[in-house]
Order: structure tokens, then C-alpha cells, then sequence
């Protein structure tokens, strides 16, 4: 027996770093206060799932797309707070919909102009790893609305002009962005205040969970 909830332990735990990003990227930080948290973590706690410490992503950037040189800026700005996934009292793992905020982009028409067009996210997924953060969520408006889009996030300790931070459809297959992963933060600080990340550990797990506990979303191509 004791040997079986190592196993089943071990096998939980690698579903959830999978889970949790084939980037550990990130980073940006915080508006939300701990105090905030704590209320709603006060205000659930008759509900069945046990809320997580929250991590942070917030700022607000023009970073450079070297893959368009012609009109190579682009503006985000995030204010994104949450978790990888929940556990609930009944110890299952919930990986659907454990962060919540907004990601904002802007894509001038062409260079220098104050025109073009906005998409805005609505965050339900939110990992960090030091100073390096994932976040994900579908489009609610823009001309990506109703897909789910991805960004990585570095909050450099050197200071905001070296920070960096990626997105999803600027160098990955659009049509298989998955929920909980993202591309490295290949975009450079152009201006603006800057990104930071800060950091929360992932939710324990039980020790006796099984796969079976896990509820995350089936790997697919979701923006097909």
C-alpha cells in the first residue's frame, strides 16, 4: 500500500508540472492585495474547493515583434492573478479556470500609428516560477475573439527595461495554443512602465491522489 500512494503521488505531481507549463516563463506583478485574497478565501470557505495563494502578473509594456521589422510594436498590458489549479476538500485537482483578470494587447495599423486594433483576454490561467509567469485565456473581444491565447511573461531584476514577454500566435501554431502553455518571452522592453511577477507556490497535493483525481482539459487544437 505504501508503496502504491508513492507511486500514484509521484504520478500526480508530473501531471501537474506538465499542467503547469512547458514554460516556466514569466513575469509581472501585482495590484491585488493579499488582504483581497484572504476575504474571498474567507468568503469561500463553506464552498468545495480550497482557494490556492494567488500569484500576480500586472504592468503595462510596448515590447518588439522582430518578426514584423516593417511595424514591429506591440502593446500589453496585464492584470492577471490566480493559480495553475485548485483542490478541492474532497482532494480533487481542478485545473479548469483557477485565475481570473484581463490581458490587453494593441496592434498598431503600422508603425508609429496611434490606430489599429485592441483584443482584450479574460485570464483563467495563471502559473508562475520566480519571475517568470504563464498566463492563458480566451479572447472576449478583438479579432481573435473566442480564442484561447497565451503569453509568457520575465520580470527581469535588473530592472523594467529588460524585460520580456511573449505571445502565443506571434510564433506558434494559433490553432493548438493549449491551456496551460506558452511560448518563451521572445519580445524585447521597447517602453512604457514595465512588467512584474509576483511569485506563489503551487497548491499542495494530496498525498493519496490518483490520475483519476485530476479534472484538467483534454489536450486539442481549440482555435480551430
Amino acid at each position: 500500500m505504501t508503496t502504491t500512494t508513492r507511486t500514484s503521488g509521484v504520478k500526480i505531481a508530473a501531471m501537474v508540472l506538465c499542467g503547469g507549463a512547458a514554460l516556466m516563463t514569466g513575469g509581472s506583478a501585482l495590484a491585488a492585495s493579499d488582504t483581497g485574497v484572504e476575504a474571498t478565501a474567507s468568503a469561500t470557505a463553506n464552498s468545495t474547493k480550497v482557494m490556492p495563494k494567488l500569484a500576480h502578473v500586472t504592468g503595462d509594456a510596448w515590447v518588439k515583434f522582430s518578426v514584423d521589422p516593417a511595424n514591429p510594436n506591440r502593446r500589453f498590458i496585464f492584470d492577471a492573478h490566480g493559480a495553475p489549479y485548485t483542490v478541492s476538500k474532497d482532494g480533487k485537482i481542478d485545473f479548469s479556470g483557477a485565475g481570473y483578470g484581463t490581458v490587453r494587447y494593441f496592434h498598431p495599423e503600422k508603425h508609429g500609428s496611434s490606430k489599429g486594433w485592441w483584443g482584450t483576454v479574460k485570464v483563467d490561467y495563471v502559473m508562475t516560477g520566480g519571475r517568470v509567469a504563464v498566463v492563458s485565456g480566451k479572447a472576449v473581444d478583438g479579432p481573435q475573439t473566442g480564442d484561447r491565447l497565451s503569453f509568457s511573461v520575465y520580470s527581469d531584476p535588473r530592472g523594467n527595461k529588460y524585460d520580456r514577454m511573449g505571445f502565443s500566435w506571434g510564433a506558434l501554431d494559433g490553432a493548438c495554443t493549449q491551456y496551460h502553455s506558452a511560448p518563451a518571452p521572445f519580445n524585447s522592453y521597447v517602453s512604457g512602465a514595465g512588467y512584474t511577477v509576483k511569485h506563489a507556490e503551487l497548491p499542495p497535493i494530496p498525498a493519496d491522489a490518483t490520475g483519476d483525481d485530476v479534472v484538467m482539459p483534454k489536450p486539442s487544437c481549440p482555435n480551430l
